[in-house]
């Protein structure tokens, strides 16, 4: 019984959301001092949905990244060993200059990224982040150095309601309506 109840978490956390997996991601990112977060979701005819974040932080060294993915912590969790055990492809690289993410996934949930977004200014300290999604029905880009533009401002809680929900829409929109 046990056994079994243990599978079925992992398959849980296995599932998770391409939002939370960003979450983990840009939590990284943060965590290695990044300035500048690029965000791409793209979505191909067939259904597969990349999630690339690339960030200009200081890098994680290849050991530590070799660790999380063998399930031993490494220094910023275990996020990326969930994003390449639910991904069908995975792709990690870094150096001082940044790191760069790309994981590929087969009808996957794409959660509320906007939400996401929400936490990351409430959060931390980032500078710029940009997403970027394309799908076979459409396009969207959010650009943080926009905000007070596009939606008022950033320091208000209206301001960030409009954001969630905008990217919420947009990406609903493009990707389909089902991937909530």
């Amino acid at each position: 019984m046990l056994q079994f109840i243990l599978s079925v978490l992992t398959r849980a956390r296995i599932a998770m959301e391409i939002s939370k997996h960003l979450v983990d991601l840009v939590t990284n990112s943060f965590e290695a001092l990044a300035k500048h977060i690029l965000v791409l979701l793209i979505e191909d005819e067939d259904g597969y949905i990349t999630l690339s974040v690339t960030d200009d932080g200081v890098g994680i060294k290849e050991e530590d990244v070799d660790k999380a993915l063998a399930g031993e912590k490494a220094p910023r969790g275990n996020g990326l060993r969930l994003l390449s055990e639910s991904a069908g492809a995975f792709r990690y690289g870094s150096d001082e200059a940044g790191s760069h993410v790309t994981a590929t996934f087969t009808k996957p949930l794409l959660g509320k990224v906007g939400d996401a977004l929400i936490v990351f200014w409430q959060e931390m300290n980032i500078t710029v982040i940009t997403l970027s999604a394309t799908s076979p029905r459409g396009a969207f880009c959010f650009d943080s150095r926009l905000i007070g533009e596009k939606y008022g401002d950033r320091a208000d809680i209206i301001t960030m309601v409009k954001v969630r929900e905008d990217v919420n829409y947009n990406l609903t929109n493009i990707f389909g309506g089902n991937k909530e």
